[in-house]
């Protein structure tokens, strides 16, 4: 495969499987927003109802790659970046659907969160009433929209990169002809 038939098909698995991936985060928004459910009231369910779904995903993606692409085999690098590129793809469309979510769909949502962290601050005795209340004010100016666009961004990239470490070395196969052929070296 040449380095451009390689690109190529890198950006097709990560288009596809990018999509799956946010489409999923998109319904699950959506259930819970449907139901009435606010996410926080719940976050075990949602943390591992996210975690299944996202790290399923990722893990067909790099095997669906290795074993069409590479015949079955391929090095830790090319699993690897097959999981950071649909990070990427999954991370765009997923800050577009959030910005839609919190200005339009939702905006009690943001509300909701910022509510939540105000009340764990003024829980924790860690810190003094003028340096909560210091927080708390810079919290709420920056609890907008866009500032979870950027979160999403950052977060989604960060998450799929240390998915994609751990489960590149489950989903890599080295091929027993190379392996042969480099000790005959």
């Amino acid at each position: 495969m040449t380095n451009e038939e390689n690109f190529k098909s890198l950006w097709q698995y990560a288009l596809k499987f990018g999509l799956i991936y946010a489409f999923a985060v998109v319904v699950i928004d959506l259930m819970f927003f449907i139901a009435g459910v606010y996410r926080g009231d719940y976050p075990m369910i949602d943390l591992l109802v996210s975690l299944l779904t996202s790290i399923s995903i990722i893990y067909f993606a790099m095997k669906q790659r290795r074993d069409n692409d590479f015949g079955g085999y391929s090095k830790y690098l090319e699993v690897l970046k097959t999981c950071l590129a649909v990070g990427v793809v999954s991370s765009i469309i997923l800050a577009l659907w959030k910005y839609v979510f919190y200005s339009f769909i939702n905006p009690e949502e943001l509300v909701k969160e910022f509510e939540l962290v105000k009340k764990a601050l003024l829980e924790n005795d860690y810190f003094d009433e003028d340096k909560k209340m210091e927080m708390i004010n810079s919290i709420k100016e920056k609890n907008s929209p866009i500032s979870k666009v950027y979160g999403i961004l950052l977060s989604v990239n960060v998450y799929t990169l240390i998915v994609g470490l751990i489960l590149s070395i489950f989903v890599q196969k080295q091929d027993p002809e190379d392996a042969y052929n480099q000790l005959d070296r």
